[in-house]
C-alpha cells in the first residue's frame, strides 16, 4: 500500500502471517505513523536511528526508525542495488523464526521516498522486556550456553554480520540461559553449516575479555568437534586485525577535513 504526505511517497507493507489489527498494529495507524513517530510512545535509543516501544493494551510493539542513508547508499537502496535496512530487518526476522531460533516478530516496514530517493525508513515488530544484553551476562554456565547456542546457529547455516553483545539478549528461563537476535537486518543464511574458516568472523566478537573468549572458543570447539587450536589461532587473529583497524579509524578522524570524505547519514 502507498501513500503520499506531502513532497514524501511512503510504501508500507505489512505481514499477513500476523493478525496486526488485533494488535493495535492497523492500516490507519501504519499510515499516520510517519508524521505521528515523534508524539507517540516512550523513546528508549535515540542516536542515529531512533526506537520507540508503543504499548497496545499490555502487548508491546518496537517501531524502530532509521535515519537517511548516506547518499550513496540512498541511491543505491532506490535503484535496487542494495536492500533498505527495513526490508532486510523484515525478511531476515521470518528467516530466523522459521528455522527455530527467536528474534521480535516482524510486523511492518514503511520506506519514505522523495523524488525516488529513499529517505527515513521504519521497522515495525514485537518488544521484548526483561532481557538484557548478553554483555551484561557473566559465569562459566552463560558462557557455555552461549557458545551453545552460538554453535546451534552455524550449523544450521545462519551467519549473523554483526554479532555484538549488543545484538543479543538473553534471561534465564527454568535454569537455563535463553537468547534472542535483534537487529538482524545484517545476516548471510548458508544452505549448510559455517566451516571452521567462517565461526571465526562471529566468535571473535563475542567477549571482551580475552580469557573469557579463549573459553569461549574451547566451549565452541568441543559443541562443533572442531579444532580449538586453530579456532583460537584465527578468531585472535581476526581481533587483532579489528583493533588495528578501530585504532587506524580514530587517527583519520582526527585529520583536518576529514569528516568531508566520510560517509555519513545525514541528520534530521
Amino acid at each position: 500500500m502507498k501513500i503520499k504526505l506531502g513532497k514524501s511517497v511512503f510504501t508500507i507493507h505489512k505481514n499477513r502471517v500476523y493478525n496486526t489489527d488485533e494488535l493495535g498494529i492497523t492500516d490507519e495507524f501504519l499510515k499516520k505513523l510517519p508524521e505521528n513517530f515523534d508524539n507517540i510512545g516512550t523513546t528508549i535509543y535515540a542516536a542515529r536511528n531512533q526506537i520507540k516501544v508503543v504499548d497496545f493494551n499490555g502487548h508491546k510493539i518496537n517501531i524502530k526508525k532509521y535515519c537517511i542513508p548516506p547518499i550513496i547508499n540512498r541511491i543505491f537502496y532506490s535503484i535496487g542495488l542494495r536492500t533498505p535496512k527495513c526490508v532486510s530487518a523484515f525478511i531476515n526476522a521470518e528467516k530466523i523464526l522459521n528455522a527455530g531460533f527467536e528474534t521480535p516478530r516482524p510486523y511492518a516496514y514503511i520506506i519514505e521516498k522523495q523524488n525516488g530517493i529513499i529517505r527515513y525508513s521504519y521497522f515495525v515488530s514485537d518488544q521484548f522486556d526483561d532481557f538484557k544484553q548478553v554483555r551484561f551476562c557473566t559465569g562459566i554456565s552463560f558462557i557455555k550456553e552461549f557458545a551453545a547456542f552460538t554453535a546451534k546457529l552455524h550449523e544450521k547455516g545462519l551467519f549473523p554480520r554483526d554479532y555484538t553483545p549488543g545484538n543479543i539478549l538473553c534471561r534465564k528461563e527454568n535454569g537455563k540461559w535463553h537468547f534472542i537476535l535483534i537487529d538482524v537486518n545484517r545476516f548471510n543464511f548458508k544452505n549448510k553449516p559455517l566451516s571452521k574458516d567462517q565461526a571465526p568472523y562471529n566468535l571473535y566478537t563475542t567477549m571482551v575479555s580475552e580469557r573469557k573468549l579463549s573459553y569461549f572458543i574451547r566451549c565452541y570447539a568441543e559443541y562443533r568437534n572442531l579444532s580449538t587450536n586453530y579456532l583460537m589461532k584465527k578468531t585472535f587473529l581476526l581481533r587483532r586485525i579489528r583493533a588495528s583497524y578501530s585504532a587506524l579509524k580514530r587517527l583519520l578522524r582526527k585529520i583536518p577535513g576529514a569528516s568531508k570524505f566520510t560517509l555519513k547519514p545525514i541528520k534530521k
